[in-house]
C-alpha cells in the first residue's frame, strides 16, 4: 500500500528520538463526525456535480501520539504521528456519465472512505507563562475512496508537506490553541476501474488549507479531555486526459468535530 512508505518514515523518526532526555508523552483518541460539502466543474464553470453530507453522516475516530521534547529554557520540541479514518453516505446530485443530462437529472447515495496519516514536528515558544506561540512542518498522505455505485469507485490519493503556525492560551484549566496549516499535494492522483482495467489520472494539484480550534480541559495531571472544530477548505485541480477520461476541477469545504481523551506518561 502507498502509505507503508509513510509508516515506514514515521517508525525512522520515532527511533531517533526515543533516548531524548526531558522528554513527555501524550497519546489521545477521540470520535470524529466530518460534514462535506463537495462541488465539481466543467470547463467553462458550470457546475457538474455535488456531495453533501451533515457531521453526523461520515464518522470515524482519531489516534495521536505525541512526544514533548525540553530543549531549553521555554523552548520545547514535538514530534507527533497521527491516524484519521471515516467512513460514511455523502448525497450525490449530479447526472449519469453519457446521459447527456446535466446537473441535477440524477439524485443517489455515495459511500465514502477517508483515511489521513502525517508525522508532524513542532516548535514551541513559551512567549508568557500562559501563552505559547508554535510553528512547524508535517508530511501525510490522504485517501479518498468514493463509492458512487457499486460498480464505479474512484480513489483519490496524494502526499502532501503539510507546514503549520499556531498559538496556545491557558486560563487556568482550560487551554484554547487555533493553527493554520497548509497541506501541499504531492503525486496527486485518481484512479478507477473501466472493464477489469485500472485507469489512472494524474491530478494538476490537491491542496487543503485548514484552520483548527481546540479547547482542553485539563481534568487531572495524566488525563485531558479535548473538542476540536476543523474548517478545511480543498481543491482538486483539472488532470490529465486517459483513453478519453478527465477528472475535473473540484472544490470541497469540510468541517470535522473531533472529542476524545489524551492521556499523558
Amino acid at each position: 500500500m502507498k502509505y507503508g512508505y509513510l509508516v515506514s518514515l514515521i517508525l525512522i523518526l520515532l527511533s531517533t528520538t526515543l533516548f531524548a532526555k526531558d522528554k513527555e508523552y501524550q497519546l489521545s483518541l477521540s470520535a470524529v463526525g466530518m460534514s462535506m460539502d463537495y462541488s465539481e466543474y466543467l470547463d467553462n464553470g458550470e457546475l457538474y456535480n455535488t456531495e453533501k453530507s451533515a457531521l453526523n453522516d461520515i464518522l470515524g475516530l482519531e489516534l495521536k501520539l505525541k512526544m514533548i521534547t525540553k530543549l531549553e529554557d521555554e523552548k520545547y520540541s514535538e514530534v507527533g504521528v497521527s491516524l484519521m479514518s471515516v467512513e460514511g453516505k455523502t448525497q450525490y446530485t449530479g447526472g449519469i456519465i453519457g446521459s447527456g443530462l446535466g446537473y441535477g437529472s440524477y439524485v443517489g447515495t455515495t459511500y465514502n472512505s477517508i483515511l489521513d496519516m502525517k508525522i508532524v514536528y513542532q516548535h514551541r515558544q513559551i512567549l508568557k507563562n500562559n501563552l505559547e506561540f508554535t510553528y512547524g512542518i508535517g508530511f501525510g498522505y490522504r485517501e479518498w475512496s468514493r463509492a458512487l455505485s457499486s460498480t464505479q469507485i474512484e480513489i483519490y490519493s496524494w502526499f502532501s508537506l503539510r507546514p503549520k503556525v499556531g498559538l496556545l492560551y491557558r486560563y487556568k484549566d482550560f487551554s484554547v490553541a487555533p493553527s493554520l496549516e497548509y497541506q501541499y499535494g504531492i503525486f496527486p492522483e485518481m484512479s478507477f476501474d473501466m472493464n477489469g482495467r485500472a485507469i489512472i489520472l494524474n491530478l494538476g494539484g490537491a491542496n487543503i488549507s485548514k484552520f483548527t480550534l481546540p479547547l482542553k480541559y485539563k481534568y487531572s495531571r495524566k488525563l485531558n479531555i479535548f473538542i476540536e472544530y476543523q474548517y478545511e477548505r480543498q481543491i482538486i485541480d483539472e488532470s490529465n486526459i486517459v483513453d478519453g477520461w478527465l477528472e475535473p476541477r473540484s472544490e470541497a469545504y469540510n468541517q470535522y468535530i473531533k472529542f476524545g481523551a489524551e492521556f499523558k506518561f
